[in-house]
């Protein structure tokens, strides 16, 4: 009978993120591993931002400093997460080559699991938990679970944050960059405000098991009786891979690669910027350009959202370097990387770019 391995750790979000999801993701893409669901308790507050975010534009660096707050970059897309002691992590590992996975995708995994994800917690602990498109959980329009998303070499991997315990909401909001274009479209209007636990919503402390119970369920309902979850232990090639990402990727290098400070070290004195955000229905989406003498010297595209695969902003920034500032010389290279066979970008549609570069064309 086909089988999922259950793992159990206690890690920060940050080190979990940077460290042990990278682990067992290298191992399923060498062949090496096994699809796994692991349940992280977290041991402190930390933050991390998606690989497509500059975390200087989505965090006060400065206040996280003051505060002690770890800030790590993950190697996955998707927004800027607070991970509160005491909540958890549900992390599941896919081969997308086993035939008792039903889904091949992003934009049908997202669904096909929160759905089911917000039936067994409304079962669970009594609540009006509903499924947010594209990859959010909530009760009254309050962000009970966080879900990001990565498909790389046929290995999906779907990770959600469920809030188990309350936040500093102040904390929260000071630290977190509020961009009204990100908050447009939802009830609350900062991240402070628009978060909720388990704990707050049925007034009382949440048990361990119960925090399980909602992981096992809910994959038990993905899958069907016909998967086993079997517990198991991470290998030792996994471990060595865990001490190597966890160098690697805790460096203040890796922190900022995607930024300002490092992408645009040597700007042109007669180069013009423009900074420009637009909400798709997805997530939020950034653009910074350099412009010089009527053509794209250099860009960043950010992204809080799931692009497959995660080069599809680097391949846009390529093809959009050297062109004219003109929007169908822009629309006509993006949509070339785009329609390319493989990519895919749940909730985010040509449109969405065309109204991202209009709006930062007509700052230039």
């Amino acid at each position: 009978m086909p089988a999922v391995r259950f793992l159990t750790t206690d890690y920060t979000y940050a080190d979990l993120s940077t460290g042990i999801s990278p682990a067992i993701e290298r191992a399923l893409e060498e062949k090496k591993g096994q699809s796994t669901l692991l349940v992280n308790l977290f041991s402190q507050d930390s933050f991390t931002v998606g690989v497509l975010e500059d975390p200087e534009k989505s965090l006060d660096m400065d206040f996280c400093r003051e505060k002690g707050i770890v800030v790590r970059r993950r190697q996955n897309p998707g927004g800027t997460v607070f991970g509160v002691k005491g909540s958890a992590m549900q992390c599941l590992y896919l081969d997308l080559n086993e035939p008792w996975v039903p889904f091949q995708t992003i934009r049908e995994a997202f669904p096909f699991f929160l759905e089911r994800m917000a039936l067994v917690t409304g079962e669970l602990f009594g609540l009006e938990a509903n499924y947010r498109p594209v990859n959010d959980i909530e009760v009254e329009g309050r962000k009970l679970v966080a879900t990001s998303a990565r498909l790389e070499n046929n290995v999906l991997t779907l990770r959600s944050v469920v809030n188990v315990t309350p936040a500093d909401r102040a904390t929260m909001s000071r630290a977190l960059i509020a961009r009204p274009e990100k908050f447009q479209d939802k009830k609350y209007k900062d991240g402070g405000s628009r978060f909720t636990c388990l704990q707050e919503e049925v007034s009382r402390e949440i048990g361990w098991q119960e925090v399980l119970a909602l992981a096992r369920e809910t994959v038990a309902r993905v899958f069907g009786s016909e998967v086993n979850i079997i517990t198991g232990q991470m290998s030792d090639l996994e471990r060595s891979f865990f001490d190597r990402y966890q160098a690697r990727y805790s460096s203040e290098e890796w922190l900022y690669a995607n930024s300002e400070r490092s992408r645009f070290r040597d700007v042109p004195a007669d180069a013009r910027k423009a900074e420009a955000f637009f909400k798709a229905p997805a997530g939020l989406m950034g653009a910074t350009i350099l412009a010089r003498r009527g053509r794209i010297h250099d860009l960043i595209l950010l992204a809080d959202f799931h692009p497959s695969p995660q080069t599809v902003l680097a391949d846009m920034e390529q093809a959009l370097r050297g062109q004219d500032l003109s929007l169908a010389a822009i629309q006509e290279q993006v949509a070339a990387v785009y329609n390319r066979p493989g990519v895919e970008i749940p909730g985010t549609g040509l449109e969405d770019f065309a109204a991202l570069f209009t709006k930062a064309l007509a700052l230039l």
